[in-house]
């Protein structure tokens, strides 16, 4: 990913936990907060394309996500906290795989590992689930083909 693009970015917000993605038209993109998924989101939907990198950054650490062979992407922020105990604040990456989400739950800003875990698919939110929809297309191509 063109590393000037993201500095000149992160020197806009440089308290940020930035979510940074290329994708497989070569388009990069660098959001200083969550909400630019959706965004995302729906860019991808409409101009059929997916994500082929993915990063969460604060700073000078970086977390990669693989996005190699999955059929989709999820992501979401969240608050967990107890009456007289500190909040924390996460994000939840979550990659999918025959139809099933494997989720890291990033603290943030730092972005430490809090849990990692699979989950099923329906206990997403769907509205923040980017599909690799060229993918799901050869899908059902083929099933299509194994059905005729």
């Amino acid at each position: 990913m063109n590393r000037e693009k993201w500095l000149q970015a992160y020197r806009t917000n440089k308290s940020a936990v930035w979510l940074r993605c290329k994708l497989t038209n070569g388009e990069e993109f660098n959001y200083d907060n969550i909400k630019g998924w959706i965004d995302l989101k729906q860019k991808c939907d409409k101009e059929n394309v997916f994500i082929s990198e993915l990063y969460l950054q604060f700073r000078s650490n970086q977390v990669k996500i693989d996005v190699e062979g999955v059929e989709g992407v999820y992501a979401i922020s969240s608050i967990k906290g107890q009456i007289g105990s500190d909040v924390i604040h996460s994000y939840t990456i979550g990659t999918i795989k025959n139809n099933t989400v494997r989720k890291k739950v990033l603290i943030i800003p730092d972005l430490t590992l809090q849990e990692e875990y699979d989950d099923r698919i329906e206990n997403c939110f769907e509205e923040t689930i980017i599909y690799d929809q060229a993918k799901k297309n050869r899908e059902k191509q083929i099933q299509a083909s194994d059905n005729g």
